[in-house]
């Protein structure tokens, strides 16, 4: 019976001691994410003071699919926009804009950034979405990426690209 306690003792010492050397750091599970690049609703065509909320509540019913609102009857989430930062919201004037939304996911810390641009020689405009995740840790957050652009016309074609990077301190 003492050699069991003794081998116990010896093996829970060595485990404390093991822990207490090797982990004396702390693990920074968000890693380096200084300098990361800044949140902004977008560049390029994309009106860029129109702020169209995420809406939590249909996240779970958006998949994969790419989202081409040109009409009234197309917005079935009954977008609206914002001019002011959220301040007050007022319906979409799709006489003269289009919206433009791809669900994307991060892990931990993210940034999306979005351009579009238009190619009048290939009558197409290309939703670019690059998706920057910082850290290791297990949260999860998704945007849909909606953008205000001006009126597509009706014979040209939407290409949506997403990309993903991973941020290593902005080296």
């Amino acid at each position: 019976m003492r050699n069991i306690c003794k081998n116990i003792f010896f093996a829970l010492a060595s485990i404390a001691l093991f822990i207490s050397t090797t982990c004396t750091e702390q693990i920074d599970w968000y890693g380096d994410c200084t300098n990361l690049p800044e949140q902004i609703i977008g560049t390029g065509l994309i009106v860029s003071n129109a702020l169209i909320p995420f809406i939590n509540e249909f996240s779970h019913s958006y998949g994969n699919e790419n989202y081409i609102f040109n009409s009234e009857e197309e917005n079935i989430y009954d977008l609206t926009v914002s001019y002011d930062n959220g301040q007050t919201f007022e319906p979409i004037d799709f006489a003269h804009y289009t919206i433009l939304g791809k669900h994307t996911q991060g892990a931990c810390i993210v940034r999306y950034l979005r351009d579009v641009s238009k190619n009048d020689k290939l009558k197409k405009y290309v939703y670019t979405i690059l998706v920057v995740n910082c850290g290791m840790c297990e949260s999860r957050d998704a945007s849909m990426n909606w953008v205000l652009v001006p009126k597509i016309e009706d014979d040209y074609a939407v290409e949506f690209v997403v990309n993903h990077k991973r941020w290593n301190g902005g080296k």
